[in-house]
């Protein structure tokens, strides 16, 4: 039990003052809120550290006992240590954030000048001809492009029979079997075909790329060929531009065929369009417009992902553990800058009306 008494603008409180009394405190409190300065504690038999806590948080003047004076102390204290951590957790958020755009603005105003750099090492080795690596580049186009092909096709085939199969069951609701033709057509023409090649390529190539020229960092070969007087950039970056040029087109329209296929025949098991319909329909369904349009993003996904991954090399520390890190980084960047230029691609495409 808790008793309350009011007398010249003092509460005093007599009995237990616990967390089971503390409902009936609060709702007793409201009547005196106004016409109490202090609270006398000093007759009550028992408080907790809850109970204390409330009336320390009501900004009364308190009469405690030496006991209670000192129970109050290490509440206050336990309350400065969780305001503290609290204050640090939300510090080390806020610095974590600002420290990671801070890095990730640096790393992307360095990148900056590599493409420069790059850029620069290009006109001049096509200048000079006779720097150009025809043996590096067709090394890479075979195994980056050529060994490519089997799982390019294979995903190109099944996202298009996917894509098919799911708008098959409305198309059939609506007896308009025939614009499967249409939906697979385009949005593997205009946008799938080419952010297949360019996510596989990132997956593939920036990593490889990455993994490359970060070794030949580890293993300090880079300083061996900067002795030897050669541009590492000749050697490990314009080659792999090069190629990834020669061989993104080429990826993307086997992407689109292949897609389309993997559509046509959905489209002849699930909605019983012949292949000579389908072909017929295709031709009035897209036009040069639709094929340009997937095929111009080549060179911009190219020039993304062998920059990136070369980057992501050099900027490889001095330790095996950097070059795993790199290698990921390298991934999820490449992929991310391509998405960026496919979005930055549909606006253009749009204002162009294209």
């Amino acid at each position: 039990m808790l008793e309350l008494k009011v007398k010249n603008r003092t509460l005093f409180l007599k009995g237990v003052a616990t967390y089971q009394t503390l409902k009936g405190f609060i709702s007793e409190f409201s009547k005196y809120k106004k016409s109490v300065d202090v609270i006398n504690t000093k007759e009550l038999k028992e408080i907790d550290t809850l109970f204390l806590g409330y009336l320390v948080k009501l900004g009364k003047n308190l009469e405690l006992t030496l006991n209670q004076e000192k129970l109050k102390n290490i509440v206050e204290a336990n309350w400065k240590t969780e305001e503290k951590k609290k204050a640090s957790i939300n510090i080390g958020f806020i610095e974590s954030v600002g420290k990671g755009t801070i890095d990730r603005l640096k790393e992307f105003y360095l990148f900056l000048g590599f493409v420069g750099e790059v850029f620069l090492n290009s006109v001049k080795i096509l200048l000079n001809p006779k720097r150009i690596r025809i043996k590096s580049i067709l090394h890479d186009v075979e195994i980056m492009g050529f060994k490519a092909v089997p799982i390019l096709a294979t995903i190109s085939f099944l996202v298009g029979a996917v894509i098919a199969y799911h708008g098959s069951i409305k198309l059939k609701q609506f007896g308009a079997n025939i614009f499967v033709v249409d939906l697979v057509s385009i949005s593997v023409l205009r946008e799938l075909g080419p952010l297949l090649v360019a996510i596989l390529m990132a997956g593939r190539s920036a990593s490889s790329y990455t993994a490359q020229i970060g070794i030949m960092k580890v293993t300090e070969e880079i300083d061996v060929i900067k002795t030897m007087g050669i541009d590492p950039l000749d050697v490990l970056v314009f080659p792999k531009i090069v190629s990834m040029f020669i061989v993104f087109p080429l990826l993307i329209v086997l992407s689109d065929v292949m897609g389309v296929f993997g559509g046509a025949v959905v489209g002849k098991l699930a909605l019983d369009v012949t292949f000579s319909d389908f072909l017929l329909r295709l031709h009035h369904a897209i036009g040069i417009k639709t094929f340009l349009a997937g095929v111009l993003k080549a060179p911009a996904f190219a020039f993304l992902v062998a920059t990136i991954g070369s980057f992501k090399g050099f900027r490889t520390q001095k330790n095996v553990e950097s070059i795993g890190k790199s290698v990921t980084i390298s991934v999820v960047d490449s992929i991310f800058a391509v998405i960026i230029a496919d979005a930055i691609f549909s606006v253009l495409f749009r204002l162009a009306g294209v």
